[in-house]
C-alpha cells in the first residue's frame, strides 16, 4: 500500500551549524516577515553569518528558533519590540538542550 507524503521544502533543509540559509528561505521557513527579521539583526538577536555582506545568510539551525517565535507571536501577539529578547532566550534554551543531550 502506497501513501502521498507531502514533505515541505523545509524537510529538506538541514539544520545545523555548516548548512546557510538566505534571508529571504528564512522568512519563508521561519514564518516572520523581512522588516522583523531585519529588526532582529539590527538588535543583535539575529547574527548572519557574512554581516557585512549585501545578501545575508544564517545558520540554517536558526529556522526552529525563528519558527517559535513566529509562533509566539501569533499565539501570544508579541510587539516587535520582544521579539529581540524572547530570540535570545529561545537560542539560549537551545543551546542548554543540546548541551543537556551531550551529557547523557
Amino acid at each position: 500500500m502506497t501513501k502521498d507524503i507531502n514533505i515541505e521544502y523545509s524537510e529538506f533543509v538541514w539544520l545545523d551549524e555548516q548548512h546557510e540559509v538566505s534571508l529571504d528561505e528564512l522568512a519563508i521557513l521561519g514564518g516572520l516577515t523581512l522588516q522583523e527579521l531585519h529588526l532582529l539583526v539590527d538588535n543583535g538577536a539575529l547574527v548572519p553569518n557574512n554581516p557585512d555582506a549585501e545578501s545575508w545568510h544564517f545558520s540554517s539551525h536558526c529556522i526552529l528558533s525563528i519558527r517559535t517565535l513566529s509562533k509566539l507571536k501569533q499565539d501570544f501577539e508579541l510587539e516587535p519590540n520582544a521579539f529581540a529578547l524572547t530570540l535570545v532566550f529561545l537560542e539560549r534554551i537551545r543551546k542548554l538542550e543540546m548541551q543537556l543531550q551531550r551529557l547523557k
